[in-house]
């Protein structure tokens, strides 16, 4: 049989199993659950979406219905050698060409608010609406992606 001391020493270490398997048991929920709760099934959040934007975003750097698909090779006029010395460049928005193909510099900031303004270099260097990037670093662009350019 068993004698009265050995009993009380099992009555002594039982309650530090229990509470260590609750505490594994709380710390395995927490990981799988999350603050606020698990991760959203990939259909609901858009996997092959690169990345959500608002509306107005849309409306201010997206295609306007006034953009007139271009051929970049076919592009003429004066040529501007621009050297941009930092980011933003002042170039608010750019048009892809035909085909995806080149782009075009759409919205200029009309002004330089003050000496060194990064936001103003391409103002200042006589960018203009409709201009095509011809190249970047030396290397023809006319005719890579849109996405590569950018």
């Amino acid at each position: 049989a068993s004698s009265p001391r050995a009993s009380a020493m099992g009555a002594a270490r039982s309650p530090l199993a229990p509470l260590a398997l609750l505490g594994a048991l709380a710390l395995w929920l927490g990981l799988r659950a999350g603050f606020a709760g698990g991760r959203a099934p990939p259909r609901l959040r858009g996997e092959r979406l690169a990345a959500r934007v608002s509306a107005s975003y849309l409306e201010r750097q997206g295609p306007k219905d006034s953009d007139v698909p271009f051929a970049g090779t076919a592009a003429t006029g004066p040529e501007t050698a621009v050297d941009f010395k930092k980011r933003p460049f002042g170039i608010l928005r750019y048009q892809p060409g035909q085909g995806g193909k080149g782009a075009m510099a759409m919205e200029i900031i009309p002004t330089s608010r003050y000496p060194g303004d990064p936001q103003g270099q391409a103002f200042l260097a006589g960018v203009q609406s409709g201009s095509v990037v011809k190249s970047i670093g030396g290397v023809n662009v006319l005719n890579e992606d849109f996405h590569k350019i950018m």
